[in-house]
C-alpha cells in the first residue's frame, strides 16, 4: 500500500507525485477528507454574515441576561 496526495481537479485526481503504476493498472482509492486549514477557512468566510440583519443583538443580550437572573435567583420571601 502506497500513499500519496492528489488534487481533485475537473472532476478527477491528479497525484502530486510519480506512481510506479502501468498504464490501465486498477487500484482503490481511499479519501481522507479532513478540512485542511484553507478549506475550514473558505467555508468560514462563506458563512460570514449570514445573520445579520435576522436578529436583534441588543435583544438577545437581554434576554441571556434575564434568563441568568431569573434562573439564578431564590424567589423573595414574604
Amino acid at each position: 500500500m502506497i500513499k500519496v496526495k492528489a488534487i481533485f481537479s475537473n472532476g478527477a485526481l491528479t497525484p502530486l507525485e510519480p506512481l510506479d503504476l502501468k498504464e490501465g493498472d486498477e487500484v482503490t482509492v481511499s479519501i481522507d477528507d479532513t478540512p485542511s486549514p484553507e478549506r475550514t477557512l473558505r467555508a468560514l468566510r462563506k458563512t460570514a454574515g449570514a445573520w445579520e440583519g435576522k436578529h436583534d443583538p441588543d435583544e438577545f443580550k437581554r434576554t441571556i441576561y434575564q434568563a441568568r437572573i431569573d434562573g439564578s435567583r431564590q424567589p423573595p420571601k414574604p
